[in-house]
């Protein structure tokens, strides 16, 4: 019976060590996730390690072109996705988690432009560059609603700030880009000639987990978990030494 009983916990330990882990797809968008040393690394990855940590499952990350990740996690391919704001089209495919890091949108001019800004109703007559398909891009034909302006879609924000600079959306072209990687962006690419204007709206950043994989219950552990990683203080030790805010926690 001894001999039985053994084998039979035997047979249940493979079980054990199979719990299914997390696959996620990011982009190189930092300070909030990119690429370092072979593997993804930023706050947002951080904090989903973490969360990992907690929930026991093993965590793998995968750092790919932002249409390349987007078009796998709304395929089901993989089990979610980072960095998404909640919205419409993300709630299509995605649950979409509690915050985690809450930034801002500005427009970024050239310095030398003569312009005024006082604010949205100037964005008539401009040319405006912004980083699409993207929140940002979304956020842009809300913001820019009743005014005509001329948008340009760019692969990145890198590519955008550079066609500033340039001068190739005019003596009064913007660029409309997270406030955060705006700042990343200018100091570590060297990007001469800009200034950032006042902030046009918040936003918080979110996990996405994909609807084709992950079911109402398992989104649900996943959230509270993130809920205790927040009130806990842990997320804010994570998120801060980035120069970032965390987002408040519900």
């Amino acid at each position: 019976m001894m001999f039985k009983t053994g084998w039979l916990c035997l047979l249940a330990m493979p079980a054990l060590a199979a719990t299914p882990g997390y696959s996620f797809v990011t982009e190189e968008f930092p300070p909030y996730s990119y690429a370092q040393g072979g593997q993804a690394a930023g706050p947002m990855a951080d904090v989903l390690r973490a969360l990992c940590r907690r929930l026991e499952r093993s965590c793998r990350i995968e750092v790919q072109p932002w249409r390349r990740a987007l078009q796998q996690a709304e395929a089901g391919r993989v089990d979610g996705i980072f960095t998404v704001v909640d919205m419409p089209e993300r709630r299509q495919y995605f649950h979409i988690s509690p915050p985690v890091i809450r930034a801002r949108y500005v427009f970024v001019e050239l310095a030398v432009s003569s312009k005024p800004w006082r604010g949205l109703p100037d964005l008539a007559g401009r040319a405006v560059g912004v980083y699409g398909p993207s929140a940002t891009e979304s956020a842009l034909r809300e913001l820019g609603a009743g005014y005509s302006y001329q948008a340009s879609q760019e692969t990145d924000n890198l590519v955008a700030l550079r066609k500033l600079a340039a001068g190739r959306y005019g003596p009064d072209g913007l660029v409309l880009v997270n406030e955060g990687a705006a700042r990343w962006l200018i100091e570590n690419q060297h990007i001469t000639g800009l200034r950032m204007l006042p902030p046009v709206r918040d936003l918080m950043y979110a996990f996405g987990l994909s609807r084709l994989r992950l079911e109402e219950p398992e989104a649900a552990r996943f959230a509270s978990a993130l809920h205790q990683l927040c009130h806990s203080g842990e997320m804010a030790r994570l998120v801060r030494p980035y120069g970032l805010q965390p987002a408040p926690c519900s």
